[in-house]
C-alpha cells in the first residue's frame, strides 16, 4: 500500500511544497500532445510516443529553467532536478492505473533498466517526508547533504479525450523493471485533450506569447 495519496486541493499543496504548479505540469503534457500528432500513421510505431515522452520532459527543464532549476542526463535519463538538487523528477508512461486511487496501484507502462532501478534504490534510502525551509526550499529533515538525491516521476497515460497524470516517487521496484511500491503519489487532474494544435507550445489560446524561448545550456 503507498505511504500517501493526495488529491485535489491537498495534491496542490503538495506540489507547492515541491515548487510546482498543476498548471505547468498540464502544459507540459499539452506539448506532449501536440508533439505526439505531428507524426502520421506512416511513422514508425513508436515515434509518436516517444516524441510525445521527449517534448514532456523537454518542457519541464525550460520552463524550470527559468525558476533556476537545472537538468542532467545520467545514463541517458532525463532528470529534472530542484535548484536545491535535493529531488529530480522524470517523465515516462504509466499504465492505466495512473491518476486514480481506486484498484491497484499504478505502474509504469514499460519495464525500465538499470538507471532507473539505480534511482529507485537511491529513493528507498531517502528518509520522508520532504518538508519546506522557507529560505532554502524543499530539503529532507535536516541531513539532505548526506543523502542520495530523491527522483519523483511524472507519469501519464493518454486515452483519446484525455491525459491522466501524477507526480510519485516510487519506492521498489521489481527485478524486472516495474515499480511495485510508492512512497507517495500526487495525484494530477486528468488534462482533457480539446483541439490541442500540432507541435503546441504549451499556452492556451489567448494566453499570450506562444512558447516558452529560454535559453538552456544542453549537457
Amino acid at each position: 500500500m503507498e505511504r500517501a495519496v493526495y488529491k485535489e486541493q491537498a495534491a496542490e499543496d503538495r506540489l507547492a511544497e515541491l515548487g510546482l504548479e498543476v498548471k505547468e505540469i498540464h502544459a507540459a503534457l499539452r506539448v506532449g500532445v501536440g508533439e505526439s500528432r505531428t507524426w502520421s500513421e506512416a511513422a514508425p510505431v513508436a515515434m509518436a510516443g516517444m516524441a510525445r515522452w521527449g517534448r514532456i520532459n523537454e518542457y519541464l527543464r525550460i520552463s524550470k529553467g527559468k525558476k533556476d532549476w537545472k537538468y542532467e542526463n545520467p545514463r541517458n535519463l532525463p532528470l529534472t532536478i530542484h535548484p536545491t538538487g535535493a529531488f529530480a523528477i522524470v517523465a515516462t508512461t504509466g499504465d492505466a492505473q495512473t491518476g486514480s486511487e481506486t484498484g491497484a496501484p499504478p505502474t509504469t507502462k514499460y519495464a525500465k533498466g538499470a538507471t532507473y532501478q539505480k534511482v529507485i534504490k537511491d529513493n528507498e534510502q531517502m528518509q520522508l517526508p520532504l518538508f519546506v525551509d522557507p529560505e532554502v526550499g524543499p530539503v529532507l529533515h535536516d541531513v539532505a547533504a548526506e543523502q542520495p538525491r530523491a527522483t519523483w516521476i511524472l507519469l501519464y497515460y493518454v486515452t483519446e479525450s484525455a491525459v491522466s497524470a501524477e507526480l510519485s516517487l516510487p519506492g521498489s521496484i521489481t527485478s524486472q523493471g516495474y515499480v511495485d511500491y510508492w512512497r507517495e503519489r500526487i495525484l494530477i487532474p486528468p488534462y482533457v485533450i480539446e483541439n490541442v494544435p500540432i507541435d503546441s507550445e504549451g499556452e492556451e489560446p489567448g494566453e499570450g506569447e506562444q512558447g516558452v524561448n529560454v535559453a538552456v545550456e544542453r549537457r
